[in-house]
């Protein structure tokens, strides 16, 4: 049976990591997920920052979101970790208090807009892993020879079973890629920390995790979220400038790896573009790996 989903891309994806907008939407109906672009969309926005600052703006501009797929008739889909927090926390909280969702109405009538939310806010790893399934996946993917990196994020342990966890492992397993241990898996990239201390979160935050990684012979970091892949490639950057630091090693999404081991070519989806750390030798152990 095809699922339907509206994918909601957020504002970092689409602007600095075009190739994993394009894996995904290239890839997804290859494996029987019907995926649109969530249309008309704005910023998440940002939990951590705007429930601080008004409760009532972020679940308006999050159900603005949401509504655009209830409009649709789809379920969204969140390929970010960060996003994905705003948008299910946000539908949460509007469905478990109807005189929130009520209020949240009265603002949205201003636009001329109405949230009934009917809808489910699903991650990335849930369509794969649940919908898709995992033991299809291990069965029709072809195996990557790579070794990785991986950099879950603070926001995937929003569960407490630690699924989301556990399915992005498993997901990057299936494609017969080796994960490469750092010691350092579970601590935060430090993008939060920028709005307090961006010294902490440069030196103390993403470059620790830099510096356990280079130690290891993995060929690439891997990611499932837009907010930690910006953090990582302007931190490189800084260091690179400020401190003549190299971090070498290419932080790539999820989607890329899946895309290639369904058979894309990694120039078909801009693999190479956009990469603050050379990609050129990722992408022809890849190359190698699908011949």
């Amino acid at each position: 049976m095809t699922v339907k989903y509206s994918h909601f891309l957020g504002c970092v994806m689409p602007t600095k990591m075009p190739w994993a907008e394009a894996a995904i939407m290239r890839t997804l109906p290859k494996l029987g997920v019907d995926i649109v672009y969530l249309e008309k969309s704005g910023c998440c926005p940002r939990a951590g920052v705007w429930i601080s600052v008004d409760r009532r703006v972020w679940l308006t501009l999050a159900s603005y979101n949401l509504l655009q797929a209830e409009e649709q008739g789809r379920d969204v889909m969140v390929s970010c970790n960060g996003c994905y927090v705003t948008l299910y926390e946000a539908n949460k909280v509007l469905n478990e208090e109807p005189e929130t969702l009520e209020e949240v109405n009265r603002y949205l009538a201003a636009a001329g807009k109405h949230y009934d939310a009917n809808i489910r806010v699903r991650h990335f790893l849930e369509v794969l892993y649940e919908d898709v399934g995992i033991d299809r996946i291990r069965k029709e993917s072809k195996k990557l020879n790579i070794r990785v990196a991986i950099h879950p994020g603070c926001h995937m342990r929003i569960f407490a079973d630690g699924k989301l966890v556990r399915y992005f492992t498993e997901l990057i397993e299936a494609l017969g890629v080796e994960i490469v241990p750092y010691g350092l898996e579970q601590m935060c990239c430090g993008l939060q920390s920028n709005l307090a201390d961006r010294q902490f979160a440069t030196y103390e935050r993403a470059k620790k995790k830099m510096d356990a990684i280079m130690k290891t012979d993995a060929d690439a970091l891997v990611l499932v979220c837009a907010g930690c892949y910006d953090q990582f490639e302007r931190v490189t950057n800084t260091l690179r400038k400020n401190d003549n630091y190299d971090f070498n090693v290419p932080v790539i999404h999820l989607a890329e790896l899946l895309a290639v081991s369904f058979g894309m070519k990694p120039d078909e989806f801009g693999m190479r573009y956009m990469r603050t750390a050379p990609v050129d030798g990722l992408i022809e152990k890849l190359e190698k790996s699908v011949k």
